[in-house]
């Protein structure tokens, strides 16, 4: 038995300026302002590429990130960049278009953090986060090589599910304020091999919803809900639904993945067999894993509430604009609740938002950030959080040449930069 070995685990001892758990948009935008900073960064994400909704799981396309009515930009600075570098490299079929080949993105997004600077550590799982008088010492991830302890001055929460602040420690909210529940989770997938010429998709759901009214359909969607794809002949459908899940229970959320499965294949044998354009379709792939609308969101210094979206305000510390109005799907049932912003306005997303209470050297980029279960809705979308991902990583730099905790880095100056970037605040 030659060459017989036992596991020696992987060591990590360097001590980063900023760690970013999560490699999604909000995570990689994050990780490459923190570098551009002049700032060594460790990013760790859970699969094998970057981009997380975007390209794991398939959540497409990108949704509004223009005002309504002028059609002046909301949304800049990094994200906007990746979508100019992406039309270049053939990934999508205009310089700020929001439909995207996800395979091309993976290859873009690895480019743009290799270019930064940034170390990445791919299928690195989360574990555990020490925290010391409000400071956290270290975190814990699962890999391939064994569990790594990891430091870092600055840590920045990407995870989506705040599961940084969470295992540290840190108070969160989960649901709407009234009974807890969430958004229902979605899994993505497509059909290839589809006659767009002949699908309609008001055809599509007025067969749906005649089969539902007879019982003959479980998914609890109230519409079919589908998208062109960036190649032809494929179709890419966001129509499942999970409810009344918990999407920080292990046990609910893999529960929830096989039903949304099952879901899939409910929708593959409709569309086959009642909607025209349909009847030689393929379903070729659905995502890792199902997309999650809602979960953890901190507890901040400040808080993004329902109004600030609806009211389209500007906040004195705003570090990120917003143009997606309130889109709850419905927590508990059928339904979705939308209300779009007024003709050329935004909101703004407040710096202390991603700050938690009881901190001194973590940030949130993303979606749980601190904000009402509405707020949320509005607010959760990519385009949005890669702008709150990019103000993240260039606070957490400041915060370490400061000297200071996150909750006293220089907003104004914070801002200044943002926009010297090309960002808008």
């Amino acid at each position: 038995m030659a060459n017989v070995r036992v596991l020696v685990p992987k060591k990590l001892e360097h001590c980063y300026d900023v760690l970013v758990a999560g490699g999604g948009l909000a995570g990689v935008m994050a990780a490459i302002a923190a570098a551009r900073e002049g700032k060594q960064v460790l990013l760790i994400e859970k699969y094998g590429c970057l981009g997380g909704m975007a390209t794991a799981g398939l959540v497409f396309p990108f949704m509004r990130d223009c005002e309504i009515g002028s059609g002046r930009q909301v949304n800049a600075g990094l994200y906007l960049s990746m979508l100019e570098e992406l039309y270049a490299m053939g990934g999508s079929n205009a310089p700020h278009s929001k439909q995207y080949k996800d395979e091309l993105l993976k290859i873009l997004l690895d480019r743009m953090v290799t270019r930064a600077g940034v170390k990445v550590l791919f299928h690195s799982k989360l574990c555990e986060a020490e925290m010391t008088d409000g400071c956290i010492t270290s975190v814990t991830v699962a890999t391939v090589s064994g569990m790594l302890r990891l430091r870092a001055k600055v840590l920045i929460d990407a995870t989506g599910n705040a599961d940084l602040c969470a295992f540290a420690g840190l108070p969160f909210q989960l649901g709407r304020e009234e009974d807890g529940l969430c958004q229902p989770m979605t899994l993505c997938f497509r059909f290839a091999n589809v006659d767009m010429e002949r699908f309609d998709r008001r055809q599509a759901t007025a067969a749906y919803q005649e089969l539902r009214a007879r019982g003959e359909i479980r998914n609890p969607r109230e519409n079919v809900l589908s998208f062109r794809y960036s190649v032809d002949h494929v179709l890419h459908m966001n129509t499942t639904r999970a409810n009344v899940k918990d999407p920080t229970d292990v046990e609910e959320v893999s529960g929830a993945e096989m039903l949304l499965r099952e879901q899939m294949l409910e929708m593959y044998h409709f569309m086959r067999e009642h909607v025209p354009g349909m009847e030689a379709c393929e379903l070729i792939s659905s995502a890792v894993e199902a997309g999650i609308r809602e979960s953890r969101r901190i507890v901040g210094v400040s808080c993004l509430t329902t109004e600030d979206v609806t009211g389209v305000r500007k906040r004195e510390d705003s570090i990120a604009r917003g143009a997606y109005g309130i889109d709850i799907h419905n927590p508990a049932g059928t339904g979705t609740f939308q209300q779009n912003l007024p003709p050329n306005e935004y909101y703004t997303v407040p710096y202390g938002a991603l700050v938690p209470v009881r901190s001194h050297n973590v940030i949130v980029a993303g979606r749980s950030i601190s904000s009402t279960h509405e707020a949320l809705s509005a607010v959760r979308v990519m385009p949005i959080t890669s702008c709150i991902g990019e103000a993240a990583g260039i606070a957490a730099a400041m915060a370490i040449d400061g000297d200071t905790g996150l909750a006293e880095v220089n907003v104004p100056r914070l801002r200044e930069k943002i926009t010297g970037y090309g960002g808008l605040v």
